[in-house]
């Protein structure tokens, strides 16, 4: 084996290169690649290397490995100039630059500016899996390529799933690819001809346009959304967008996003549209309508939606969080919940990033909330200002009596013991300033604005009765002390300073009977068995006077003297594991939870307009006894009537293949106070079949059985493959059908139609 080193201009005879390779071979390669790349050592490597003396050039053949920086060729002929770094490789040429590398017949190049030419040759981009083949390719610099003729993918082999041939092919990797006259292959298949073709070659954020989405409804007509990607900075960047509707305009929309430090970072989003059309019902047709019955009538073109969150880390462990959420029209959110700016994506991402939803789409009073806190060990503080847009009352210039909270400050506390007493306390304190823009005395109810604070320490002193039992009383004092301006009480009394003091107290006594199975099998080592049954006791006299102003539920608390019994079984199954660290460990899992429960009302008795005293028999549970099944249900259960009245069943089952059936019943029955229109039963079955590796199969139906009427269904198939997917669905509801097709190449991005 004979190797070469090269630094500079400075060309040394093959004998002392060679010693010199042997002694310091190791820490070239080593060497941080110098800013100057004429500065680069260049290192050579073959079973045999000689010198042209006439044209200046070494020549290496059989095993060559040229080194130098990030770079590195190797073939099984090179011909090497040492003064231009131009270089002739043939025979299995393998070129690496950073992480991208050229397969090829034969090359000549120069490894300081890495142009040169390709002949039958793969260019490999590592980051996103694209390949580039051609016969004749121009390497033009460090990042660029072109070839006259040739064929992009993103799928490994000689005969990939898909590819896109094309001429005059331009290439930048972290920018954009061009070719004319390509056509699109499904293997030896021609699919899609194209007279142009542009596509990312993107390994980081970049500026740039990013797919397209199209779509057709009867509401909006040939839908068209292309969104614009700005890379401000490495920690700032936007998105634009530009939707055009053909029945409604063009609605155009901005993302801007930032991230500050770890702790601290906010996305904000804008829409707004000049919509042609009306939801007041003078643009309806008989097959397109703009209005929706359960808002009021929108008589506005001028439509917009701005949404933001941020987490701001401030300082003393202080943190701070905000959330706003303004829409111009209670019917937007309801149209436009598809698309890139759409509700749904929205919200999704909102969840994803921050942890936080937005309220539903269809909810017209959306909160905004600015929250500061802080957490101690065992305290905890907060302070928040909370808004709360009526878009109804907005909309049609209606008083709005919306109650506000402008700010609130609460100090609360976790349950901890009193020194060594035994005695066990928690606190829950809050001051609230509450804010109406309209007010209302002559209300049922009268609408007020005023201050309260609240303050409610509670006690506790657990018990050990024997061995077996466990008691623990509590007890709780409350005060809590109102100032309004504008409250006048059915007596006439218009004091603007009021007070309450009240309390609770009650007791719970229980045991736990356990007993453990040893199994020894493939489920479990041990299972333990433990059954609580628990009796609890409650009691708060009446403490909603008509002389006190009223702003939540602390405010009227009623009167109760109650009784639970209660039952809970568990299975917890143990098994022993090894550790990554090699060592044994007993691992837990509770594969069987169920509690039983029911309420006495004490008082009921002594009340001859109450006759019923007992509460519904309510059952919830969560079983998963294996990896492949679980099941949940909550179950109440009217000891009256021997009937249901609210059930929630689920279960899913599923394979090691990936198969999986979800079914979901729920049923809830209407109440003496309401008419019967308001019953709700629903059943709800998604199947997920993995015919392949590759294929799945699904199919879902969600129906109102109380109605007899479809609510959504859905078959589609999914393709997923290392370097393409495809997807296709049908979807009918009850205010809409549609078929989706969409096929995805890595790489390049997907099309289809909706």
């Amino acid at each position: 084996m004979f190797c070469l080193f090269f630094k500079g201009k400075l060309p040394l005879i093959a004998a002392v290169a060679f010693f010199c390779c042997l002694v310091s071979a190791r820490v070239v390669t080593a060497k941080t690649l110098p800013e100057n790349p004429k500065e680069i050592s260049w290192h050579i490597s073959a079973l045999m290397v000689t010198y042209d003396n006439e044209r200046n050039l070494y020549i290496a053949e059989d095993n060559v490995v040229i080194t130098g920086g990030a770079t590195r060729l190797e073939a099984d002929y090179v011909e090497f100039s040492n003064k231009t770094k131009d270089a002739f490789a043939q025979g299995n040429v393998l070129f690496l630059s950073g992480q991208d590398s050229i397969t090829c017949n034969a090359m000549q190049i120069n490894l300081l500016t890495e142009k040169g030419t390709i002949n039958k040759g793969t260019i490999f981009i590592q980051e996103n899996n694209f390949y580039i083949n051609g016969e004749n390719i121009k390497k033009t610099g460090e990042f660029t390529y072109s070839a006259d003729k040739g064929s992009i993918t993103s799928c490994e082999g000689d005969d990939p799933d898909w590819k896109i041939s094309g001429k005059n092919i331009r290439v930048t990797v972290e920018g954009y690819g061009y070719a004319d006259n390509t056509v699109l292959w499904a293997k030896k298949l021609p699919t899609l001809y194209s007279p142009f073709l542009s596509f990312p070659v993107k390994t980081k954020r970049q500026t740039g346009l990013l797919f397209p989405r199209v779509t057709s409804s009867d509401k909006k007509g040939f839908e068209y959304e292309q969104p614009l990607f700005i890379a401000i900075s490495r920690n700032v960047d936007a998105t634009f967008y530009a939707n055009y509707m053909s029945d409604r305009g063009t609605k155009v929309a901005g993302e801007f996003r930032y991230v500050l430090d770890n702790a601290s970072q906010g996305s904000m989003f804008l829409d707004f549209l000049d919509d042609s059309k009306l939801g007041d019902g003078t643009d309806d047709t008989e097959k397109n309508t703009y209005s929706y019955d359960s808002t009021p009538p929108r008589t506005n073109r001028d439509r917009y939606w701005f949404r933001m969150k941020h987490n701001q880390d401030l300082t003393n462990g202080f943190s701070g969080k905000l959330d706003l959420d303004i829409v111009s029209d209670a019917d937007y959110l309801q149209e436009f919940r598809d698309g890139f700016t759409g509700y749904d994506g929205t919200n999704e991402y909102f969840e994803t990033v921050f942890g936080r939803s937005l309220d539903e789409y269809d909810d017209t009073t959306r909160k905004n909330s600015l929250v500061i806190s802080k957490s101690w060990s065992n305290y905890y503080f907060n302070a928040q200002a909370l808004w709360y847009d009526n878009v109804e009352a907005r909309q049609e210039d209606t008083a709005d009596t919306t109650l506000q909270t402008l700010p609130s400050l609460e100090l609360d506390s976790a349950r901890q013991q009193i020194k060594n007493s035994g005695v066990y306390y928690k606190l829950d304190s809050e001051f609230r300033s509450f804010y109406r823009q309209d007010t209302d005395q002559e209300a049922s109810t009268p609408l007020v604005s005023g201050q309260r604070i609240d303050i409610y320490p509670k006690f506790y002193l657990p018990t050990r009765l024997g061995k077996s039992f466990f008691f623990e009383p509590f007890i709780g004092t409350r005060g809590t002390s109102w100032f309004t301006d504008n409250f006048t009480d059915t007596d006439g009394n218009d004091d603007k300073f009021r007070t309450r003091a009240t309390y609770d107290l009650g007791a719970e006594l229980s045991t736990s009977l356990n007993k453990i199975f040893t199994l020894n099998n493939s489920f479990a080592e041990k299972v333990k068995h433990a059954v609580v049954p628990k009796l609890e006791y409650s009691f708060q006299p009446d403490a909603s006077p008509e002389d006190l102003p009223y702003f939540d539920a602390i405010d009227s608390i009623q009167e109760e003297n109650l009784l639970t019994w209660s039952l809970t079984n568990s299975f917890i199954a143990r098994n022993m594991v090894e550790t990554p660290e090699g060592t044994q460990s007993n691992s837990y899992k509770e594969f069987i939870w169920i509690k039983l429960y029911q309420s006495y009302d004490i008082d009921a008795e002594k009340d001859e307009t109450q006759s019923k005293p007992w509460s519904d028999i309510s059952l919830e549970s969560e079983i998963n006894p294996f990896e492949y099944f679980s099941m949940d249900a909550n179950i109440d259960w009217s000891p009256y009537t021997n009937h249901f009245t609210d059930t929630k069943i689920g279960a899913t089952i599923k394979d090691h293949r990936g198969d999986s059936i979800r079914t979901y019943y729920r049923y809830t029955q209407d109440s003496l106070e309401t008419s019967i229109d308001e019953s709700l039963e629903t059943w709800y079955t998604r199947l997920n079949l993995q015919l392949t590796q590759s294929l799945m199969a699904y199919c879902s139906y969600e129906a109102d059985l109380y109605t007899n009427k479809n609510i959504e269904s859905r078959i589609g198939i999914t393709i997923e493959k290392a370097c393409w997917g495809l997807g296709l669905e049908f979807k009918d509801t009850s205010a809409d059908t549609s078929i989706t097709f969409l096929v995805t190449l890595n790489g390049i991005g997907g099309f289809g139609t909706q």
